[in-house]
């Protein structure tokens, strides 16, 4: 409006000088008028009546345009006025110079009140240094300057406005010309926006499985908590990377790299595509993945989600496994029922008849026959040992052998097992030897057990004596809340790199002994199963050629060794 009027004033200012100049050129032809003839008179009459009619149209011409021009003028003015952003003019010092009606009713003041009011009356205390900048910028550099401001009106009541300015200069003086745009409800929406997506975010953060957003070029714009700790990422290495680059390229999976790169162009997804790889940070990993497109702010992205189950899938394989064991333990227990009735049973009965011959009550038997009826008990015996030792063994490994827990008075069970094994020891010209210590008087185990392991252990010893003979001894000594019991010989020893072996099912250290000494190798490994039962270790110190000594502990009272 104020160009307007400003060129209004221009041009009737122009028409007032061409109008004194004609004047002033007509009085200086008047005295030359007198000496024209009467037809010349004429045509100058005629053409001064075409001229007048010419100046007549050109007048109507000029009233039309002016007229056009006032309504031009009033069409800008309710344009410039009625604007939905209110117009400003400020002079350096932020003064208000012009504003239209919506700028003014903004303020809650009316127009004619704002002229030369300093702006920032109106601006909230926390915004006026954002204004100052705002100018200083706009005059300084000439170039389009944008600013957010909070502004109080009159009432009290707060106003978000962006200002768009830009640095005028006419004539002398520069003024700034400013948009101002109610941003407020934008404000207020963006504000909803964050408070959204930060609810958004803390449930997303919350869910177990880890999130990943990637945008059409597979960077990485966005993931949860989840994903970073599963994967042990930092987030400061993650954005705008793309997956495959993620973790020194622990994510470069050329499966899953294919499927992710179909998924826009295409418009596809996947479900519960599995893969198994090898992290190099927290090991192998068996994932399930699901992918599908989607729009975030008119951007097509990808949301991958992941489902680690490493976990679920080590308890299928060990409920598979559990599964196979407990067949095979019914076929092992099967088993034992057929070996305990189907061998035991008719071995009893031959070493039973064996031994009535053997004893002559149904008639003398000649040398021949005696050295087979001997032979055939020696054997059966043996098989029966044999057949024993397999079923105890299976019987532990199965689960099925129960030890029971009572007090046993060891000088007690140590003469009892040399009862048994001194005839075995006089034949081998071994010497048994016992140390008991007055301090381990009772011992909590069971009963047959703890007997099979001092037999196993002294039958060892004395089976792999020297031929002339030697000394075999067993020792107990109290050492805190355990038993340790010890057999130790002046046997043949052992040499140091067989000492593994020693414990293992059906082994003899070499083929020598084993063609020497009878045995399948189940004593020691059916010892350790035993020991191993009531919560105890044995080990054994050994030196070839000059004698070993097997030692093993016992829980005192029954506990077992943490």
């Amino acid at each position: 409006m104020l160009f307007l009027n400003t060129t209004m004033k221009k041009n009737q200012k122009k028409i007032s000088g061409l109008r004194k100049r004609a004047e002033d050129a007509l009085q200086g032809k008047t005295e030359e008028l007198q000496d024209l003839s009467t037809g010349d008179a004429r045509s100058l009459i005629h053409e001064l009546q075409v001229h007048q009619i010419e100046l007549e149209m050109q007048n109507e011409e000029l009233r039309r345009a002016q007229k056009e021009l006032e309504e031009s003028r009033d069409r800008y003015s309710d344009l410039y006025d009625f604007a939905p952003v209110g117009y400003f003019s400020f002079d350096k010092n932020g003064h208000i110079i012009e504003v239209n009606l919506t700028g003014a009713k903004k303020l809650g003041v009316e127009r004619n009140f704002l002229i030369k009011k300093p702006f920032y009356l109106f601006i909230s205390p926390g915004s006026k240094d954002v204004f100052y900048l705002h100018l200083m910028q706009v005059f300084s550099t000439g170039v389009r300057q944008t600013c957010e401001l909070k502004l109080v009106d009159k009432k009290g009541a707060q106003l978000d406005v962006q200002l768009e300015s830009l640095s005028v200069q006419e004539g002398n003086s520069g003024h700034c010309r400013t948009a101002m745009s109610d941003i407020t409800d934008r404000k207020k929406s963006d504000e909803a926006i964050r408070n959204t997506l930060a609810y958004t975010e803390s449930i997303v953060d919350t869910i177990r499985e880890p999130l990943v957003i990637l945008d059409a070029q597979l960077r990485l714009k966005a993931a949860n908590h989840a994903f970073y700790k599963t994967f042990e990422i930092p987030i400061e290495d993650t954005k705008d990377r793309r997956v495959y680059e993620l973790g020194m390229g622990q994510w470069n999976i050329p499966e899953l790299r294919e499927l992710l790169e179909k998924i826009i162009p295409g418009n596809t997804q996947f479900q519960d595509f599995e893969v198994k790889h090898e992290f190099p940070n927290i090991g192998q990993k068996v994932m399930l993945l699901n992918a599908s497109r989607l729009k975030q702010a008119g951007s097509d992205m990808i949301l991958l989600a992941i489902e680690d189950i490493t976990e679920r899938k080590k308890m299928e394989e060990l409920r598979l496994e559990n599964e196979r064991l407990i067949s095979i333990n019914k076929a092992r227990s099967e088993f034992l029922t057929i070996m305990s009735h189907e061998l035991r049973t008719p071995l009893t009965a031959v070493i039973g008849y064996s031994i009535i011959l053997q004893g002559k009550r149904y008639g003398k038997l000649n040398i021949k026959q005696g050295f087979f009826v001997d032979n055939i008990l020696e054997s059966s015996k043996h098989l029966l040992d044999l057949i024993n030792s397999v079923l105890d063994l299976a019987r532990i490994e199965a689960g099925k052998l129960e030890i029971v827990v009572e007090e046993i008075f060891v000088p007690e069970i140590v003469n009892e097992i040399f009862k048994l094994i001194n005839e075995i020891a006089a034949a081998n010209n071994i010497t048994l030897k016992k140390e008991i210590d007055p301090e381990l008087k009772y011992i909590w185990a069971d009963r047959r057990a703890l007997k099979q392991i001092l037999f196993n252990m002294l039958s060892n010893a004395i089976k792999f004596s020297k031929q002339e003979g030697g000394i075999v001894t067993l020792s107990t000594k109290r050492e805190g809340n355990m038993g340790r019991i010890s057999v130790s010989d002046t046997g043949i020893g052992i040499k140091e790199e067989e000492l593994p072996r020693l414990f293992q099912k059906f082994e003899q250290l070499d083929s020598g002994i084993a063609r020497k000494y009878d045995g399948i190798g189940l004593g020691l490994a059916i010892t350790k199963q035993l020991i191993d039962l009531h919560g105890g270790k044995i080990w054994v110190e050994s030196k070839y050629g000059e004698g070993s000594n097997f030692i093993f502990l016992l829980p005192v009272r029954g506990k077992k060794i943490e």
